[in-house]
């Protein structure tokens, strides 16, 4: 009983000198922090505060005096030394005393905090398209819309997009719902296929027509003329990434028109990047099939990541964080890691095409 007694009086005592203006020096909140969390485990957490202290003075230690600091050194000097206290007081006096002479002599290293990726949402949603495919009836002078995806603009006349979405057909449903609502005569009615884009939250339809298809990579780019009737503002991206320079667990960022919802945007990361021969495992052999003319070929690069895509945004653009284009938005994936992206790089060998 007397040793506990003893121990709260040169606590206290020991409290004073350092508060004071004695050698010991000032008591930090940062201090009392290494304190506390020396003593976490202890039952009686007082005595062991006591304790510690009695020893760090008894060794000849003094508390770190920042009186001759500036507010912002004090601030790096501290920022430096955080994770210190996590090995007690001496532990994080000593990282104190370490940097207050860098901070004096200016060669103080600030610790870099990761800056969050730059919100280029606006800017990117320029070159961002929603496609919609109709069918029109130009003796009704009627249009059916019977599918809708998104795009990208890659260059002054060029969208590119997915073939599942450009070449798209319209199913029985469809033409039954034509046949028997709309009250179309589908022997005799002039009727077609048309592309029609736009851009996010824009009022203006334009046409585009398919130029180029690579069904294996289900990569397509459409064409508009800007000189059409029917004009839309074509602002490209610029910058492409490449496939091999892509990392797991770096930032990208998904855009598209899912669902209608023009200018849809979601944030993740890489979490696995490889071919359509290893990612056709996680779909029972059925990603290199051919139906309808579509189907990936083994060497197709795959960005499998975590930015929510949904029915709608195939076609979409896949950004990194300087929004540079690393992808094509194409699958969403029940047994894999749900949303997969194909590499931009398949985008810029159709277009030298």
């Amino acid at each position: 009983m007397w040793f506990k007694v003893l121990a709260i009086f040169l606590f206290f005592l020991f409290a004073l000198t350092a508060c004071g203006s004695g050698d010991s020096g000032k008591v930090s909140k940062g201090h009392r922090d290494a304190i506390h969390i020396e003593c976490k485990d202890d039952p009686d957490k007082k005595l062991c505060g006591a304790e510690v202290r009695n020893a760090f003075i008894e060794d000849g230690n003094e508390y770190v005096n920042f009186d001759d600091l500036n507010k912002d050194q004090k601030r790096r000097v501290k920022m430096e030394c955080v994770r210190s206290k996590k090995y007690g007081l001496k532990s994080y006096n000593d990282c104190l005393e370490k940097n207050k002479e860098a901070a004096l002599n200016g060669t103080i290293t600030q610790t870099k905090i990761a800056k969050k990726p730059k919100n280029y949402i606006e800017k990117l949603e320029k070159s961002v398209i929603y496609v919609e495919l109709t069918l029109s009836n130009s003796t009704k002078k009627q249009e059916y819309p019977f599918a809708s995806g998104s795009g990208v603009i890659v260059s002054k006349k060029n969208i590119a997009t997915n073939c599942h979405v450009a070449m798209a057909k319209s199913d029985a449903k469809v033409f039954k719902f034509a046949r028997e609502k709309l009250k179309w005569d589908l022997n005799n009615d002039d009727i077609k296929k048309r592309i029609w884009v736009k851009n996010i939250n824009g009022k203006e339809w334009a046409e585009a027509k398919l130029t180029k298809k690579d069904p294996n990579k289900d990569i397509c780019i459409l064409k508009h003329d800007p000189k059409d009737l029917f004009e839309i503002s074509m602002k490209p991206i610029t910058k492409f990434g490449s496939f091999n320079k892509l990392k797991k667990g770096t930032f990208v960022r998904a855009m598209g028109s899912p669902g209608g919802m023009e200018g849809f945007a979601s944030e993740g990361s890489i979490q696995w990047l490889g071919v359509g021969k290893d990612l056709d495992r996680n779909f029972g052999g059925s990603l290199l099939n051919k139906k309808d003319g579509l189907g990936f070929d083994k060497n197709t690069k795959f960005i499998v990541h975590g930015a929510r895509v949904h029915q709608g945004s195939s076609g979409g653009p896949l950004f990194d964080k300087d929004g540079t284009i690393i992808g094509l938005n194409t699958l969403i994936s029940d047994t894999a890691a749900e949303n997969i992206a194909v590499s931009a790089d398949h985008i810029k060998e159709l277009l030298d095409k």
